[in-house]
């Protein structure tokens, strides 16, 4: 069975355009044309309709790529589990996360993870949230790591052919000037009032980003009508505008360790209790995760978890817990 002619077709499928999955695929457009036409030679059936711009897949096409789709999750969750019977630990791991948090996690975590499994080749793609889900769903990537306000939870979840392990919990912090929020504005010294952040300006994410998901949905929790100045596609930009001065920004904690801002910030939690969100390891239905897959995991959360602890309880706390 030739596995790779499956991720031809799919590709095409997916761009809409032999030229643009040929690009993708790193392969000419002659050879993918030529692979299309032997597929539905042997097959004796239209795949593609070519009369439509975009191309557009027939109905038997549809068919073909929901099946070839089932062949290759039911071939990489095979290959997964023959890797743990036989003890030879060499393939492709494929994770998704986006550019934020690639940057945060992926130095600390991937070094300890290739100690253990040198044979495994990692592959990280970014991108949204949204995004990255439809990936996973779809076969084209193996594990997500995001907030779970990035994908669909609980039963809605579970139906949709994703499931979820916890990896740690991290606070969402507002970012403000330094000196722009006075005493009054103040719970303490590190805690800002809730009934003070409807009338800030806001930098936030474009739709479709986990931490504007969170956003939005604290707003409304909150009954707060934020004034939005402006949106960007990195937590890091919104961050550095909330330094110069401009507006405020509601940022992950990690976010703040990406970047020096020096003395011209101040972070605050929001509320007495402040926010978080669980970060977590997300993965198709019915593929069990393997051996590197949990030892990634494992590292993930003794690795984070300190540094959740770091940003709660002080410097020293994740020396005291262990």
């Amino acid at each position: 069975m030739d596995y790779r002619e499956f991720e031809y077709m799919i590709k095409v499928a997916e761009c809409r355009s032999v030229t643009r999955a040929a690009a993708e695929l790193h392969v000419s457009q002659p050879a993918l044309s030529r692979t299309i036409r032997n597929v539905e030679e042997s097959l004796d059936v239209k795949l593609f309709d070519r009369s439509t711009i975009p191309l557009s897949l027939t109905y038997a096409g549809e068919r073909y790529i929901e099946s070839a789709r089932r062949i290759l999750m039911e071939h990489s969750r095979f290959m997964k589990e023959l890797r743990d019977i036989t003890q030879h630990m060499t393939g492709k791991l494929k994770i998704g996360t986006s550019h934020d948090r690639a940057a945060y996690m992926m130095p600390r975590l991937l070094p300890h993870f290739f100690k253990k499994y040198p044979g495994i080749d990692v592959e990280v793609l970014t991108d949204s949230g949204q995004k990255l889900t439809e990936d996973l769903r779809a076969g084209r990537i193996d594990l997500l790591l995001l907030p779970a306000t990035a994908v669909t939870q609980g039963k809605q979840g579970e139906s949709a052919g994703i499931c979820a392990k916890t990896i740690y919990t991290e606070e969402m912090v507002l970012a403000v000037h330094s000196g722009n929020v006075p005493p009054s504005q103040r719970i303490g010294t590190n805690s800002v009032r809730l009934e003070a952040l409807g009338d800030m300006e806001y930098f936030l994410l474009f739709q479709a980003h986990a931490a504007r998901a969170f956003c939005d949905d604290f707003f409304k929790r909150n009954r707060i009508r934020p004034h939005v100045k402006m949106e960007f596609t990195s937590n890091i930009s919104c961050y550095r505008m909330a330094a110069a001065g401009m507006g405020v920004a509601i940022v992950p904690f990690l976010t703040t360790q990406l970047t020096d801002a020096g003395d011209d910030v101040e972070l605050f939690s929001i509320g007495e209790e402040g926010e978080t969100w669980d970060v977590k390891m997300f993965y198709r239905i019915g593929e069990e995760l393997g051996q590197p897959e949990l030892e990634l995991l494992r590292l993930a959360r003794e690795i984070f978890s300190c540094e959740r602890l770091k940003r709660f309880y002080g410097e020293n706390a994740a020396d005291q817990s262990s």
